[in-house]
């Protein structure tokens, strides 16, 4: 009976240890679920707030797009009003419609600078991959730019388009009657 009691009272504190280890249990369980909960709520804010930042940006950069296509526009608009200026002289004294178109192109020229924009070097100068668009050989000084067929331009460290040139060569012993 000794042994009975014994093995009553051991039971009962083991039993005892669960139910408290149960309860330390269910403690953790509930500050981690609580944890959890405060986390997922966060990361829901964080990601609705991402979202917000992305739509935002992209409204500003569509804003941004078109005020760079307005300012272009307004900066060239004054060079369409040269040309028809351009057209009602030249209707009035036709012998004068090359004066009128240069000074229209040296308008657009001086509208361009004003944006930033520079013509890529040309005729003279060395040939660069970078600014230049060889599109065929002619006789001179090899290396170097023999001839522009269109012009190339560039913004800050930008190239807008490049030039279309020939480059140099020079003639080989045969082509120069050399033997």
């Amino acid at each position: 009976m000794e042994r009975e009691n014994h093995l009553e009272e051991t039971l009962q504190e083991d039993l005892k240890e669960v139910a408290e280890e149960t309860l330390r249990l269910e403690e953790r369980l509930a500050q981690t679920e609580a944890e959890l909960k405060a986390l997922k709520d966060r990361y829901l804010r964080l990601l609705a707030d991402f979202d917000n930042y992305r739509k935002r940006m992209a409204e500003e950069l569509k804003a941004r797009e078109e005020e760079g296509v307005l300012k272009a526009l307004r900066a060239l608009l004054p060079v369409l009003d040269d040309l028809e200026r351009a057209l009602e002289f030249a209707e009035a004294k036709p012998e004068t419609i090359l004066q009128g178109v240069r000074a229209v192109r040296e308008g657009f020229y001086r509208i361009l600078s004003t944006l930033g924009v520079e013509e890529v070097p040309g005729e003279g100068e060395a040939f660069d991959p970078r600014h230049h668009e060889a599109i065929g050989l002619l006789p001179g000084e090899a290396g170097k730019v023999a001839k522009v067929f269109q012009r190339g331009f560039r913004l800050g460290a930008h190239l807008v388009r490049p030039a279309r040139v020939a480059v140099g060569q020079e003639k080989s012993p045969e082509e120069e009657g050399v033997e």
